[in-house]
């Protein structure tokens, strides 16, 4: 199995590419994913809508699905799930 990095798909390195802060150097690093980090957390859901002009579906897949825009960060709460391997940090949305 290839090992892989945590940053591209952690919430710290995503509020870095929004925001430009970061809690940690590593963080800010976007030509890098560090393979162990104390900071991870899964990347949050949005809540979206689809464009109005749009006619097509909205989820239809690649280049079938209308566009979408953020509407805001949903309500949830981080959870944590034990699996035969490991653990799985996930996000349960609350509303």
């Amino acid at each position: 199995m290839l090992n892989q990095g945590l940053c591209f798909r952690c919430e710290e390195r995503a509020k870095f590419l929004e925001e430009g802060i970061s809690p940690r150097c590593e963080c800010g690093m976007v030509t890098s994913s560090k393979y162990s980090c104390y900071m991870y957390k899964p990347v949050r859901p949005v809540v979206i809508k689809k464009n109005e002009d749009d006619d097509r579906p909205q989820f239809a897949g690649a280049m079938l699905s209308a566009r979408s825009h953020f509407v805001r960060m949903a309500d949830c709460e981080l959870k944590v799930a034990v699996v035969e391997d490991g653990k799985v940090l996930y996000w349960e949305v609350k509303e």
